[in-house]
């Protein structure tokens, strides 16, 4: 489903780290969005999808893998604007989530930490 082998490690990433296993809520509406829920609380942590590059102000009409983790409280935005690889949350809170295209333009290791932190977050 997900075209880029940067979207399948993080999807490995999180099943094997957390246990997590994607949910597809809106198989008819939007195939390509995948949900990840802590284990505990089973909040969200993350979502998987594919958008088209302009939703994140991005001038050209590509369709682009992201995955959308939770961030601080009212710190999104600015770790956003301080981050070129990082962008406001699309079609979530973002004041409290971040954006990350998954092109190989963040390097994994950089990821799993934001993966985790969203994790942590969710079990606030």
């Amino acid at each position: 489903m997900y075209k880029n082998k940067q979207t399948t490690r993080i999807i490995g990433y999180i099943k094997t780290e957390y246990g997590a296993e994607p949910e597809f809520l809106w198989p008819d509406r939007f195939p390509t969005y995948s949900i990840y829920r802590h284990n505990e609380n089973r909040k969200w942590f993350a979502l998987i999808g594919s958008i088209p590059s302009m939703s994140l102000g991005i001038d050209d009409e590509k369709e682009i893998e992201i995955i959308n983790l939770k961030f601080d409280k009212n710190q999104a935005l600015d770790f956003a604007e301080s981050n070129e690889h990082v962008f406001p949350a699309y079609h979530m809170n973002k004041n409290n989530w971040i954006t990350i295209i998954l092109d190989d333009s963040l390097e994994d290791e950089a990821i799993y930490e934001l993966i985790k932190k969203s994790y942590l977050l969710s079990d606030e």
